[in-house]
């Protein structure tokens, strides 16, 4: 393939990969705007934000076995069209109803795209060094995402309503879409079986949790609704447990998690899922409710956490694991993790920004040690033929881990008192980032 051609496609799967990570960190900052321009309930507003976030991590295994089977161009293609008619639909959604019915569209399009960004570099560039360079070209596509997400979201939501973030992808979408068909050849397919029974049991299970987390919030963890809910997801999850048992081509293959680093960095992808998005929705809250600050103030203040994200993929990770080891190097980003949330625990509404921003900083920077240095454990400790399934693993651990947070601090927020509220969210992330120490601690201990 020619080198034009080839800079054409990649740069259609960059914007492609940029556009679902930015709608990933912007919609936090619309909370606040969401619920008072629809008249609704936070409760209504975590399923806006869930919804995506849902879809998306229950359906990339499946959607990376598809691509497999029906071709990466043709899912990225598909995938990236679906995305973009989705945000246009969110765009003019009349109601929360249809706002959330055009979102789970929106999180089924960009499942089918996301494994397909990866996947199309191995396609696209056969030299060892050009590979490289585009892989971290790529990963530095989800970071400056990530960093610019809630700051653009917050500036458009001020000019122009919250209904312009979505409008936003459209020509990303657009242009990714054009590129992509400009650049990309199909790759050869591969017959692989889809785990029907397994995606429908795993689908359960992550709907009948977050539905039974938010509807605590309102209803009461004692509530027959919530408890009904928690027990139908437990049982759908043990569902899922028998199905990957007793199928030929399970989506989890038995046996994966046998091996001890594998367990260790795909519980470390979900607490550090857990740990980033829920402190961006609950200082995105902190921001505009208890300090009153506009949507684009929000946004430029939560900027120490996600440039802080950056700058740790980036700049602070690969010294650090060169000198001390990928293990050292999730222990440290957790213990950096714990810093951070130890001095956002401490804050008052009154307190300067100054302390708080320190706080979101040494938060921001330790989320990308800790998946950069899982994701090194992770990925040798499997068969070469198996890379595939432990990306989606890790990639639905770590979208699994943001849906939690969202689900769960939206339950522990969802009242007017919420400023009595914020200490105990923020106790919340501290329980989470001790459970996520004592994971990574298993990590430095040497193998029998």
């Amino acid at each position: 393939m020619a080198a034009r051609a080839r800079t054409v496609g990649f740069t259609g799967i960059c914007l492609g990969y940029f556009a679902i990570i930015l709608d990933g960190s912007v919609l936090n900052i619309a909370v606040p705007a969401l619920r008072d321009d629809l008249k609704t309930s936070l409760a209504s507003v975590q399923w806006v934000i869930n919804a995506y976030t849902l879809c998306l991590a229950a359906l990339l295994l499946t959607a990376g076995a598809l691509g497999d089977r029906w071709g990466l161009r043709r899912c990225f293609l598909w995938g990236t069209t679906i995305f973009t008619a989705a945000s246009l639909a969110c765009s003019l959604a009349p109601s929360v109803h249809v706002l959330i019915a055009a979102r789970v569209v929106q999180g089924g399009g960009a499942a089918a795209l996301l494994p397909a960004t990866l996947a199309l570099i191995r396609t696209l560039f056969s030299d060892e060094a050009e590979r490289a360079r585009a892989t971290a070209i790529w990963v530095s596509t989800g970071a400056i995402s990530t960093a610019v997400g809630p700051m653009v979201g917050g500036l458009l939501i001020d000019a122009f309503g919250w209904r312009s973030i979505f409008l936003i992808n459209l020509p990303i979408g657009v242009a990714a879409i054009l590129l992509a068909r400009a650049g990309i050849t199909e790759a050869p397919r591969h017959e692989r079986k889809v785990d029907h029974a397994g995606q429908l049991t795993a689908v359960a299970t992550l709907g009948l949790i977050t539905a039974g987390v938010i509807v605590s919030g309102s209803a009461g963890w004692s509530s027959p609704l919530s408890l009904g809910l928690l027990a139908g997801g437990l049982l759908s999850a043990a569902a899922f447990w028998l199905v990957e048992r007793s199928v030929a081509q399970p989506m989890l293959p038995r046996g994966f998690f046998s091996v001890r680093v594998r367990s260790v960095a795909v519980a470390s992808a979900a607490f550090m899922g857990f740990l980033f998005y829920g402190t961006l929705f609950v200082m995105s809250l902190y921001f505009q409710q208890a300090r009153g600050w506009s949507a684009g103030e929000a946004g430029i203040a939560l900027l120490p956490l996600t440039v802080g994200s950056t700058i740790g993929s980036l700049v602070v990770y690969r010294p650090l694991s060169r000198r001390f080891g990928n293990s050292v190097a999730l222990l440290a980003g957790f213990a950096c993790c714990a810093s951070g949330v130890a001095v956002l625990l401490i804050f008052t509404s009154a307190t300067a920004y100054v302390p708080v921003a320190a706080g979101l900083l040494l938060v921001g920077v330790s989320s990308t040690i800790a998946f950069s240095a899982l994701t090194s454990l992770l990925v040798p400790s499997v068969p070469v033929h198996q890379s595939g399934v432990a990306s989606g693993v890790q990639n639905t651990s770590r979208q699994s881990g943001a849906l939690m947070s969202v689900a769960v601090l939206g339950a522990v927020l969802n009242t007017a008192a919420f400023t009595a509220r914020l200490p105990i969210a923020l106790s919340v992330l501290a329980a989470v980032v001790v459970l996520a120490l004592v994971s990574a601690g298993f990590a430095t201990r040497p193998a029998r």
